[in-house]
């Protein structure tokens, strides 16, 4: 299958935060390719949590810091285009609870905002199950280490 047109714009406005625009690149693809998107153009934000808090307050009336934040702009046959705003900053902390490095925690939400952007939910129990079958199912397309124990992690985390 032709993998169609990647467009990525990632921006880092945080410091000390490594670049993983080479993994950011290679989950859209896999996105795209996994539900026939021929052409997935993306913002991707990487921030802190006082920046997150503020557009989660200004944007969905929530007056927290949150891990991803994601809009889907435009949604056609031909087209997904969408933005992904996601916290280094609580990727850091929370990557300690989830026994990785806190990049692969930092690729974790950005895959989660993707999969949003591309149609797929996780409200409900049978979504949020299919949500997370396809993070683990990304991460581990890109070798990150532990993302099959990622349902775990999940599991206990909202419990």
């Amino acid at each position: 299958m032709d993998l169609g047109q990647i467009e990525l714009d990632i921006e880092y406005f945080t410091s000390g935060t490594a670049d993983d625009s080479q993994r950011f690149h290679q989950a859209a693809a896999w996105i795209a390719k996994q539900y026939n998107v021929p052409h997935l153009r993306l913002s991707v934000s990487i921030v802190d949590d006082a920046t997150i808090r503020a557009v989660n307050r200004d944007q969905l009336q929530h007056d927290w810091a949150t891990d991803v934040i994601s809009f889907q702009i435009e949604c056609t046959d031909k087209l997904v285009d969408g933005e992904v705003i996601a916290s280094a900053e609580t990727a850091a902390r929370l990557s300690k609870q989830a026994g990785w490095h806190a990049s692969d925690e930092l690729l974790l939400y950005v895959v989660h905002g993707m999969l949003h952007v591309v149609g797929l939910d996780d409200i409900q129990q049978g979504d949020r199950l299919q949500m997370r079958n396809a993070e683990r199912d990304c991460l581990t397309a890109l070798q990150v280490a532990n993302a099959q124990q990622l349902q775990q992690h999940w599991q206990n985390f909202l419990q």
